[in-house]
């Protein structure tokens, strides 16, 4: 998700929060609850929670820690326990409250399952009216999801057991069960399957809407129970962690182990946001007490041990089942916003990326016609980039973002022939002329040289060249050679120019592709003709740079630019004025600027000395006038290859012609071959529209059933304001 659109869902979940909160406020805290918590586990029950977090409570401890004792003081259900049974998978438990017992057993799937198997799964179910047959109705779940039967069964599975328990007395109150941790394997179960439940357990508490009742056991040192560890790490500020401390009957008393966890209770030790809670369940001696003695035996306990010093509120079954509902009901008024607009984001996404895909082709008719979509869209966004024109969505850009150059492709180039040209006024010629009296700016002492040593070399060349010319003039073609020598990294740096430009136009078509097709599609098409189609450009490209280099290195220079004799006469005429002033500092302390209009001086000095530092030499004047001709002749051929390079070469051989790369009309021109090479569909693009066809589904009935409670939670509330 990119910020942009984790922008707008936040702007979404503010402005669904106001409206939701302000429809159910009221509604959430009357007595019937039963509404609100059904939405969520009908979200459940159509598997949204396998692509967005859902409000719910997760039941995580230890094998042993006693979770299931919690699980049947709760519901009253008596979950079998002889072998773990209902702690080998996950075990979404909904109690609900109504005129006759019942409980209903159904599975949901895990998101890894294929069709096939998700249609089995969905059709189990069982059905009873008392405790009975539950043991029966568990049994063949877990045959369902393979976990009984050959040798070679599994042990824990990811699928999620649904239980919907109905009685007079239950609670409103729905509670995700997870199979306990443990550390060291048996013959039962193995490392692997540690790691399977250990993984299976943290991918729930990582889930941000996920309250966690961590159940630890009195008996066990609180260090040797993981899942302490776990949620410290997950929710280190614990502000969606309860504490529930189980078999505090089990420590003896007036122990630093039972005052370490009466400590504990009291929120002291580890300190967390919803606090901590004390439970005293069924031993193996008292499996028979009915649920009334069960509690008597409870009540009976706390009242008369340490545990007394903690409040009311934090003892026994009945007060664990008010918190949990408080607790549940305030996550769910808090997340619901969040959720349906994440649902809503995940049905835009989904039909983004099933627009990508494009619909199932096996015909070349198909192909062709997914192909003609592709090259239209392709055609116009790539247009659109190079002329500068980004009003499409496809040019969003906001700050931080890292693509935005390579989708606005005409600022990139701009960009990169911005700093072409900076490179070459800077670099392009091979040494630094440093003026007398000046200081280079390259620090390299082989990149630059002192003029007074480069009239020495100019001198030499003048005699290689030496032709026909009269003494005391220099043959013409020693600006040439000049000019030759100094523009040689010309080269390199526009090669190198011609190369950004490639991969700019390259990413460019890599990320634009990638928005209009599927993963398969697009390396089809990058590897099979667009990139193949961008290498001719590319050696377009590179022969017209070099047809536009070679006059520079081959030819004598030719110009008809007023521009070179007005730059030898500005050159000269900066060097002449700094020499006469430094002629005449010398000889009487002042220069053309300093000198006040009363100044006294010693006109013969002066004279004398500007008539000797003024005469000319004809070799040094000559060396001297070939040197500023062709530094003239640079400054004026630099100008326009840099222009050239850009328009003629960069602009007319590769930018222009990018449209045309993969357009309609060459779409139209494959051959038979090519439309199947480059418009078939693999294994993964099948599976990938398969499932998000499957997403898309589950999330529109999410948002179906989102909308119908708005709307419920509207009519209560108009409901009462009309009392």
């Amino acid at each position: 998700m990119t910020r942009k659109q984790a922008s707008e869902q936040t702007n979404m979940a503010t402005k669904l929060a106001e409206d939701i909160s302000q429809k159910t406020s009221g509604f959430i805290q009357s007595h019937n609850h039963r509404d609100l918590l059904d939405i969520v586990d009908s979200l459940r029950s159509h598997g949204v929670s396998h692509y967005v977090d859902l409000p719910q409570i997760i039941v995580c401890g230890s094998q042993s820690s006693g979770k299931s004792s919690t699980l049947e003081s709760l519901s009253g259900i008596a979950f079998p326990t002889a072998e773990g049974l209902c702690t080998r998978f996950a075990t979404e438990l909904i109690l609900r409250r109504g005129e006759k017992p019942e409980i209903k057993v159904h599975i949901q799937p895990s998101a890894s399952r294929d069709n096939e198997e998700r249609a089995r799964l969905l059709s189990f179910t069982g059905k009873t009216k008392d405790q009975d047959g539950f043991p029966k109705i568990i049994e063949a779940a877990k045959e369902a999801m393979g976990l009984t039967g050959s040798e070679g069964s599994k042990i824990f599975s990811t699928d999620v057991l649904r239980i919907e328990s109905t009685s007079p007395s239950a609670p409103n109150l729905t509670l995700v069960d997870l199979p306990g941790l443990f550390g060291a394997s048996d013959k039962n179960q193995s490392d692997d399957d540690a790691a399977l439940v250990q993984d299976l357990v943290l991918s729930y508490m990582r889930q941000r809407r996920s309250i966690i009742l961590a159940v630890v056991a009195a008996d066990n040192p609180f260090a040797n129970q993981p899942v302490t560890k776990f949620t410290r790490d997950i929710d280190p500020s614990g502000l969606r962690t309860l504490g529930l401390i189980t078999k505090p009957d089990k420590i003896d008393g007036n122990t630093d182990s039972e005052l370490y966890y009466v400590e504990m209770a009291q929120n002291q030790n580890v300190k967390l946001n919803l606090g901590w809670h004390v439970l005293r369940n069924r031993s193996h001696l008292t499996t028979d007490d009915t649920i009334e003695e069960r509690d008597a035996r409870e009540a009976e306990f706390f009242s008369d041990s340490v545990w007394s010093v903690l409040n009311s509120s934090q003892l026994g079954i009945e007060s664990l089942r008010s918190r949990l509902r408080k607790i549940l009901w305030n996550q769910i008024q808090t997340g619901l916003p969040g959720v349906k607009a994440e649902v809503q984001c995940g049905i835009k996404d989904c039909r983004v990326k099933l627009e990508q895909l494009g619909k199932a082709r096996s015909t070349k008719r198909e192909k062709h016609t997914y192909l003609q979509r592709i090259s239209s869209r392709l055609s116009k966004l790539v247009r659109a980039a190079i002329d500068g024109v980004y009003t499409d969505r496809f040019f969003e850009s906001f700050p931080g973002q890292q693509d935005a150059f390579t989708r606005r492709l005409r600022a990139h180039v701009q960009k990169i022939l911005d700093d072409y040209a900076e490179k070459m006024r800077v670099d392009g010629h091979a040494l630094e002329i440093v003026e007398d009296g000046k200081q280079p700016t390259r620090t390299s002492c082989r990149r630059y040289v002192m003029r007074v040593d480069y009239l020495e070399d100019v001198k030499d060349l003048m005699v290689e060249c030496r032709g026909r010319e009269l003494p005391g003039t220099f043959n013409p073609l020693v600006v040439g050679d000049l000019f030759s020598r100094q523009c040689k990294p010309w080269e390199l740096i526009t090669q190198n120019l011609v190369e950004q430009i490639h991969e700019a136009a390259a990413s460019n078509f890599n990320k634009t592709v990638s928005e209009i097709c599927d993963e398969n599609t697009r390396s089809r098409l990058m590897q099979g003709h667009i990139q193949p189609s961008l290498h001719r450009l590319r050696q377009d490209l590179k022969d017209k740079v070099d047809e536009l280099l070679e006059p520079h290195l081959s030819i004598h220079p030719i110009t008809y630019n007023d521009y070179l004799t007005d730059t030898v006469q500005n050159i000269q005429t900066e060097r002449h004025d700094r020499k006469f002033d430094e002629l005449s500092l010398d000889a009487c302390g002042y220069t053309s600027e300093s000198a006040p209009a009363d100044a006294r001086l010693n006109v013969a000095k002066l004279l004398s000395a500007l008539k000797l530092g003024t005469r000319p030499n004809v070799e040094e004047y000559s060396a001297s006038l070939a040197a500023d001709v062709a530094a003239a002749y640079y400054q004026i051929a630099l100008k326009k290859f840099t222009d050239d390079v850009s328009v003629d070469a960069i602009e007319a051989c590769l930018i222009q012609r990018l449209p045309e790369v993969f357009c309609p009309d060459v779409v139209w021109d494959l051959s038979d071959e090519d439309v199947e090479r480059l418009g078939s569909e693999d294994e993964n693009t099948v599976k990938e529209r398969s499932e998000l066809m499957k997403k898309l589904e589950i999330l529109e009935k999410g948002l179906k059933d989102l909308d119908a409670f708005t709307a419920r939670s509207a009519i209560h509330a108009v409901g009462r304001e009309e009392l």
